[in-house]
């Protein structure tokens, strides 16, 4: 993990109403989340979206608790509602400057203090059985693509969170800068099967939570 960043895992959950605005003098970005997505899938559109509509940078990143921080050049205001205000941690109109830190945490988020790592194959294809001519029938489509995912921690954090995990689900993964460095990176989506713990380092102290991924998808 490089230094100044911290990943973050959100979980895709559904029930999500409301939505987010970011307010410049009059003009609104307003970003509706869908049904069924995540906070940081909500916070990327955030970005764009802000972006978009008043022209000037908009930056997001977190903190090591897992709490959303955002930055323009210029002040602004930023509010939830619905769902989207609990779920995001944005439960509170921020308003009077050019930077803030959500109130709260981001629902049901995982951020490994030491960082993350994710392995995938290349998604193949499979085809069919060999026909009397020497060619190959239909193909049987794309296989699943599967991997593991590797969250880096203190024993004690990391035994929570294998916890959370251990009953699987969709999650959303993405590295965040802790400054206004870089951008909010690409998502990929996730879906956790179970998790273990394993005690790393020399002394045994950090934990490692190794998960089975049933498929990767940007």
């Amino acid at each position: 993990m490089a230094a100044g960043s911290y990943a973050l895992l959100a979980p895709v959950v559904d029930g999500w109403t409301g939505a987010v605005t970011v307010t410049v003098g009059a003009t609104v970005a307003t970003v509706t989340p869908r049904a069924r997505t995540s906070a940081l899938a909500v916070l990327e559109r955030v970005v764009y979206e802000a972006r978009r509509v008043h022209g000037a940078a908009f930056v997001a990143y977190t903190t090591a608790a897992g709490e959303f921080t955002v930055e323009m050049p210029a002040t602004f205001a930023i509010a939830a509602t619905g769902t989207t205000a609990t779920k995001t941690g944005l439960t509170a109109t921020q308003s009077g400057a050019d930077a803030y830190t959500f109130p709260d945490a981001v629902v049901g988020g995982i951020v490994p203090a030491y960082g993350a790592r994710v392995r995938s194959r290349t998604a193949g294809r499979d085809t069919g059985a060999a026909l009397l001519a020497g060619g190959l029938g239909f193909t049987r489509g794309i296989q699943k693509s599967a991997g593991s995912l590797a969250l880096f921690d203190t024993l004690a954090n990391s035994s929570t969170m294998a916890d959370t995990l251990a009953a699987g689900g969709t999650y959303d993964l993405a590295v965040l800068r802790t400054d206004n460095a870089t951008n909010i990176t690409a998502l990929a989506r996730l879906r956790v099967a179970g998790s273990s713990v394993q005690r790393w380092t020399e002394l045994g102290s950090s934990g490692r939570v190794e998960c089975s991924v049933l498929g990767v998808s940007a």
